[in-house]
């Protein structure tokens, strides 16, 4: 119970750390990698320390209760550093910031010390407890097995927990303390322990060293190149489990999303399968002679089973049905865990069970000595982990760029496979023959990994195969995530997906992408300088640069591949990449904002369009939000754009961190226009309070209709048609979301919403956050109208284009609670009789009647929408 705890406790401290290192250091696969390298080099320093240290230790256990103090006390310090971290790191970045390579070393050493001695300690306590069971005339295996299983399990319930309670419920730092406590308590317990085993010990006559026990004596004993061959097979075995658990972690996210609660399943289900295979190994050790053969076997086997556990998964089911079956699990806290374990399970649970089944069962071939079992067991785990650190850094650092998703697995395969016939070969070969074959594997390894650029990877399954009338143009598995540009050959609509989550393109997502670009340019006079929160397809960057007042626009990009896909849209994109105004950095966007220091008049930030996209947790937070503001030059805006699909929990906690965060702010809406893409709710952010000026809209338009084209589709070509669409400003909104949570980095409540708070709020989205829409935008009329009355413009046309908007607000909100189509008709026409000029009024309620036409509830319907869409389009 002790080991298991401790197990679950190690789990917490690698899920907090990580989250916090990433935050300071960015989300580059770089950064991503050295944490968990960090983290795994620390654990295999302590193995092999501590392993040593075991043989000459005369309590075995008390030495166990120091390890875990020491965790303890190390990991509190650890923290605290953690805490404060980002002076440190942009020091750094100030010192060799324009040296990659050097500021990449550096980081990573501050990153391992910051690690390394808790983990050091962590690391110590499996070697440190074999040693100490290996009293018992027991076989090692058994032993290794099980106190490998155990606390494998523990680390399952750790990241369970942490995952999907601890952090939603109480943040990052309680935790931690949780862990710290817990580790003290496991301390505590075990130096009692050690105390009366050793008043035991001292009552009893000497202890003898007793030879490990073997189930049944080997015919032909392995030598020792054998051994220090399948040491070598482990650490191999090491380097291709965790690049598995990123190819098919990669793959998963196109059928369970890329939220923080996919990856806790999926990593939870590798654990368990791990767990599960280092515990049924110890009863195959009576049944196998050779165990030296059954390492190579089990190689074998694992090789064929990775390769094949992806085409397995789909022969019982193609991808859409599988994501179907996961959307059917989001109603209830359960379900939405269970429904992302099978598909998960389906993948990795008997590649995993043989993964588990390899660390114990080398630990019992190599642990000869009973006087050096510790330090034995010490460097097998330090090799495996040796092989995991490997496993961390190549496939995000160069393996995906190299091979991609499907020949990266097919490479770690035929590693296994050929490691686990080289080994078969020499233990079923007659003694002394063929030693040539010692020296095979290196040249075998590089042959198959090299062979891989040739495989075949048009398969069935892969996410880069054409799916239904949609041409795939390019495709490619970036370092972090994998990038798709797609083209309907029917509606020439192309949209370019990141993890199968569409981010940009000329479909229904573009309007959005037209308002983040254009609405700035209409609330404030200097808009010179424009900073833009990623790249996707280049359009919104693409038409702020067509405006002539703009004159450098910046825009960060995290994933090299989404640049290359952005050149397949280059007309769309007025050719961006060519433009001498634009600037793209490839950099993760907090990286970016902790080390510069550019102000900027515009920032437009266009967020994922999945509200369960992980990022987005810290693309909505306090520390985001103040990162933006501190960029801002005198006079300058945020601009960031929000799905109104999201949950009412996160859509409130949205708006009141980001009232939070900036001394002014403004709301504005956009429901679809043309085309039934996502509403469009617009933050506005400043400094300084922005007065909504009619004059300088219509100026604006007037000066640059060129600039302003892609809008005239939509109806927005003067204030009368903009205005409508404000909503409302910090002195409402702020008393209106007073109760809402904030999301913070420390309170990530965003991305860790509680299972049932998640399922409970799954359908009840736009509806209830139109609702809080027009219910700001009721209580803002008042001063909002007061102030439109100071200025010059036509307030009477105005006004009648505000009353008809909110009538048209209505009728689409009852539209989405499922109103009879007849009593849309009513509200609709009505709308439009109250500002029959407003064009952007008539798109909108076009966008509805074409939506209702081709997914009506009945022909009649269906027939009867398309003309009352036709009939508006020809108005």
């Amino acid at each position: 119970m002790l080991f298991y705890s401790s197990g679950a406790f190690a789990l917490v401290y690698q899920v907090v750390w990580t989250r916090m290192m990433i935050h300071v250091f960015g989300s580059t696969a770089l950064a991503v990698g050295t944490v968990l390298a960090a983290f795994m080099c620390g654990l295999a320093g302590g193995a092999w320390v501590f392993g040593k240290a075991a043989d000459k230790s005369r309590n075995c256990f008390r030495l166990y209760a120091l390890l875990e103090i020491g965790v303890a006390l190390t990991a509190c310090l650890s923290h605290l550093l953690l805490s404060n971290f980002g002076p440190a790191n942009l020091a750094l970045y100030q010192w060799f910031g324009s040296s990659a390579v050097i500021y990449g070393v550096f980081r990573f050493v501050l990153a391992f010390v910051l690690v390394m001695v808790p983990t050091l300690f962590m690391g110590g306590t499996l070697p440190v407890l074999t040693r100490f069971l290996a009293r018992q005339q027991t076989s090692i295996g058994v032993k290794l097995s099980t106190l490998y299983s155990v606390n494998t399990f523990g680390a399952v319930s750790g990241v369970l927990l942490t995952g999907f309670l601890l952090i939603g419920k109480f943040g990052i730092h309680v935790p931690v303390y949780i862990a710290l406590a817990g580790n003290l308590l496991i301390g505590g317990l075990a130096w009692l322990i050690s105390r009366s085993l050793q008043e035991s010990a001292q009552a009893s006559p000497p202890a003898v060293d007793i030879p490990v026990a073997v189930s049944k004596p080997e015919t032909n004993p392995p030598g020792i190149g054998t051994i220090r061959l399948v040491v070598l097979g482990l650490g191999i075995s090491g380097f291709t489990s965790f690049a598995y658990e990123i190819y098919w972690t990669r793959s998963l996210v196109f059928i369970l999303g890329n939220s923080t609660y996919a990856f806790t399943t999926m990593l939870s289900a590798f654990l368990t399968g791990i767990a599960l295979g280092g515990y049924l190994v110890r009863f195959t050790l009576n049944y196998f002679r050779d165990h030296c053969a059954l390492f190579g076997w089990i190689q074998v086997l694992l090789g064929i089973c990775s390769a094949l556990a992806l085409p397995f998964l789909f022969t019982f089911g193609d991808p859409q049905s599988l994501t179907q079956f996961v959307a059917k699990g989001q109603g209830q806290a359960l379900n939405l865990i269970l429904t992302r374990f099978v598909p998960a399970f389906g993948v990795m649970l008997v590649p995993a069970l043989l993964i588990g089944a390899t660390f114990p069962l080398v630990g019992h071939i190599r642990a000869r000595n009973p006087r050096t079992l510790g330090s034995a067991v010490g460097r097998v785990y330090a090799v495996n982990t040796l092989g995991n650190v490997l496993g961390a850094l190549l496939p995000g650092l160069v393996l995906l760029n190299w091979l991609g998703i499907q020949k990266g697995i097919l490479a770690m395969a035929v590693l296994n496979v050929t490691i686990g016939f080289i080994i078969l070969f020499l233990r079923l070969m007659p003694a002394g023959r063929h030693p040539a074959w010692r020296f095979a594997l290196p040249v075998l390894v590089v042959l198959a990994v090299f062979s891989m650029r040739g495989a075949p990877t048009d398969f069935q399954f892969s996410p880069s195969s054409q799916v239904g009338y949609y041409q795939t143009l390019y495709y490619r598995e970036g370092p972090l995530a994998t990038t798709k540009v797609t083209r309907s050959p029917v509606t020439q609509i192309k949209d370019m997906s990141i993890d199968g989550i569409i981010i940009g393109g000329n479909g229904p997502i573009e309007f959005k992408q037209f308002l983040l670009a254009h609405l700035p340019k209409l609330l404030i006079g200097d808009v010179s300088t424009e900073l833009s929160v990623g790249l996707g397809s280049g359009i919104l960057a693409g038409e702020s640069a067509l405006h002539p007042e703009v004159e450098r626009i910046t825009s960060v990009e995290i994933e090299p591949s989404v640049i290359e896909g952005a050149r397949l849209f280059d007309e769309e994109n007025h050719y961006l990449l060519e433009n001498p105004k634009s600037v793209v950095v490839q950099d993760d966007i907090g990286n970016f904002l902790r080390t510069t220091d550019g102000l900027y008049q515009v920032i437009t930030a266009d967020e994922k369009t999945a509200e369960d996209f992980a990022s987005n947790g810290f693309s909505y937070s306090l520390e985001y939000y103040e990162l933006l503001r501190r960029h801002l030059a005198p006079g300058g805006i945020v601009a960031q754009w929000v799905p109104t699909e999201l949950r009412p929990r996160r859509f409130q906690m949205v708006l009141k961190t980001f009232s939070r965060s900036f001394p002014h702010m403004q709301l504005w809406y956009f429901p679809p226009a043309f085309q039934n893409g996502p509403g469009s709710a617009i933050l506005i952010g400043s400094n300084e309070r922005v007065l909504i000026d009619e004059g300088l809209i219509n100026r604006r338009f007037s000066e640059s209709p060129a600039a302003f084209r892609s809008l005239k589709r939509y109806g927005l070509t003067s204030a009368a048609s903009v205005l409508p669409h404000f909503v409302a400003d910090e002195r409402i909104i702020v008393d209106a979301v007073e109760s809402a949570s904030l999301n913070s980095l420390v309170y990530p409540r965003f991305e860790f919403s509680l299972p049932w708070e998640v399922a409970g709020d799954e359908d009840s989205g736009r509806p209830t956050n139109l609702e809080l829409i027009f219910e700001l935008k009721r209580l803002a009329h008042p001063e909002y109208l007061a102030e439109l009355e100071r200025g010059a413009g036509d307030l009477k046309k105005i006004r009648a284009s505000i009353a008809a908007q909110d009538r048209y607000l209505l009728a689409y909100q009852k539209y989405l609670e499922g109103v009879s189509l007849q009593e849309m008709y009513q509200m609709f026409d009505q709308a439009l009789s109250m500002a029959p000029w407003n064009d952007s009024l008539r798109a909108q309620i076009y966008a509805q009647y074409t939506h209702v036409a081709f997914m009506g509830r009945s022909a009649s319907d269906r027939i009867n929408m398309m003309k009352r869409a036709q009939s508006l389009y020809q108005q």
